[in-house]
């Protein structure tokens, strides 16, 4: 009786556990779930998961100061140069070439910028930055978010392949708002070359290049850019709207800088060539035995100095000392702080 008795304890002991601990034994039977995790739980957290891979690159696209989100593959400029020929109206994204020309070459007259020959690194950071509304427009907003990463992988290596783009019907030095800009081209000059020290302002070419020619592929040429947009750009900066610098340069420059001090600026940028297309710059080291594959002509594109002569020097951090080191924040004025300052792009005939 005794045995009988203990065995009957041991087979109730046994059944009361199972009954007190059922989701415990279903967390063990099912991997990936946390302790005391049920199965509505679970698949409420693995919705959750889809949902964030679903978005995750869209989110990516728009980080201020990142750069896009990269597509697999390689650029397809055909599938480039037809978005920005076509668009993809079941998108809601309009042709570029309505905006921007059919060269990339900008229009002065509606402040669209000229964006034949920036880099593809550039020109996708920007659409990603309209896509999360770290840019502020009411035409690039609902274009980029229509767009997807493979869009504006594609679109903006095309347009970074373009080169020697005409300047833009309309397109002058003038800047608008009636800012009266006359005896400023040397203002503009030293505000390029050398900065202002007074107000902590550093030299233009320290992150943007000689004469505006541009850093690829992170600094944008501001060479042959128009003086519209330019004025804006920096009004963007000045007011906030315009949130794709961390360092902070960008907005100190805009806010330090008076009106007439833009205008000379954007006066000065537009007169000068625009660079060659971003595919075909690279990057010699200063001091370096490299040399472009075509030395610069007389008559290559980029900035000129005295008589005409191209100018292929180096921005104020590099070359003699100038007021360059005590210049307001950011050390480079740049998305990413270790950019090599001690580049210049050369053209190169491939």
């Amino acid at each position: 009786m005794k045995t009988l008795h203990l065995i009957a304890t041991t087979v109730l002991a046994a059944a009361l556990a199972a009954c007190q601990h059922p989701k415990e034994d279903a967390s063990r039977a099912q991997p990936g779930m946390q302790p005391g995790q049920g199965p509505q739980q679970e698949q409420a957290q693995g919705q959750a998961q889809a949902q964030g891979q679903t978005q995750g690159q869209a989110t990516a696209l728009g980080v201020p100061g990142a750069a896009a989100a990269q597509a697999e593959g390689r650029p397809d400029l055909q599938a480039g140069q037809q978005l920005a020929s076509a668009g993809a109206p079941d998108k809601g994204v309009a042709a570029c070439i309505g905006c921007h020309g059919a060269q990339g070459e900008g229009n002065a007259a509606g402040g669209f910028p000229r964006i034949a020959g920036q880099s593809q690194a550039y020109l996708a950071k920007q659409l990603g930055a309209y896509a999360n509304d770290a840019r502020v427009n009411p035409i690039m907003q609902p274009i980029a978010k229509g767009m997807n990463a493979q869009q504006i992988r594609d679109v903006s290596a095309y347009y970074a392949s373009l080169g020697d783009a005409p300047a833009a019907v309309g397109s002058s030095g003038a800047a608008p708002g009636g800012v009266k800009a006359a005896g400023s081209a040397e203002r503009g000059r030293v505000l390029s070359e050398i900065g202002d020290n007074g107000k902590e302002v550093q030299a233009c070419a320290n992150c943007h290049g000689p004469g505006g020619m541009g850093r690829q592929p992170v600094y944008p040429y501001l060479a042959g850019q128009h003086a519209g947009y330019l004025t804006a750009a920096m009004g963007a900066w000045k007011n906030g709207s315009r949130k794709t610098d961390p360092s902070g340069q960008m907005t100190h420059v805009a806010v330090q800088l008076t009106d007439a001090d833009v205008a000379a600026l954007s006066a000065y940028f537009s007169a000068q060539p625009a660079p060659p297309a971003a595919t075909e710059l690279v990057n010699i080291p200063a001091g370096s035995s490299e040399k472009p594959a075509v030395d610069a002509g007389p008559n290559a594109g980029g900035p000129r100095g005295p008589g005409g002569t191209t100018i292929r020097g180096a921005g104020t951090e590099q070359g003699a000392p100038t007021t360059g080191g005590a210049q307001g924040p950011g050390g480079g004025g740049g998305a990413t702080a270790n950019q090599p300052q001690n580049e210049t792009p050369a053209p190169v005939r491939r």
